[in-house]
């Protein structure tokens, strides 16, 4: 009688495709590191995109001034208001953007139960600048300051803008790496 045809693999074959599974395992790590901090900076960046258009819909369809700030939250994370100016010239929104519609009209300042939407950053791999530390969207859709202003969103090497024309519409820009 004939032998037997071998059925499966020698241990050899197995760790040399082990071997070999590692080897591309590990080649493809940085890959996806990237691919992650990219999403990440996405998903901020639409975050933001969102909170402006919201605003700016409020604004319309109240028919008054809706506030966008950088939100100013305790360490178990409940709002706070609006984070108070900084002494420089961009302002970082490390905690996120907070939409809210000042009842009164009164102070253009947070007051509780004013709150529209709440977008929370993640500040650790996120940083989020802005040349201003609060938006006004007002009834027409414009914005102020007037002008309009770009956020600049940074993770990692990737960078990130958000840009908000003076009629008030916002878009989101194309990704960056490298950035300074």
């Amino acid at each position: 009688m004939g032998r037997p045809a071998q059925q499966g693999m020698t241990l050899a074959e197995l760790m040399a495709a082990i071997g070999i599974a590692v080897i591309v395992s590990l080649l493809a790590v940085p890959l996806l590191g990237a691919a992650r901090d990219r999403q990440r900076l996405l998903s901020h960046g639409l975050l933001l995109l969102n909170s402006v258009h919201q605003a700016r819909a409020e604004a319309l369809r109240r028919n008054q001034p809706v506030f966008l700030c950088a939100a100013n939250l305790k360490t178990n994370l409940e709002l706070q208001g609006c984070q108070p100016p900084q002494p420089v010239s961009q302002q970082v929104w490390r905690e996120g953007g907070l939409v809210y519609a000042d009842k009164g009209m009164d102070n253009a300042s947070y007051d509780g139960g004013e709150r529209l939407r709440l977008a929370m950053f993640d500040r650790e791999r996120v940083r989020v600048l802005a040349p201003a530390r609060q938006l006004t969207l007002l009834p027409e859709g414009r914005v102020e300051p007037e002008g309009g202003l770009v956020f600049q969103l940074r993770s990692g090497r990737h960078c990130l803008a958000v840009s908000v024309a003076p009629d008030g519409r916002a878009a989101l820009g194309s990704m960056a790496d490298d950035c300074a």
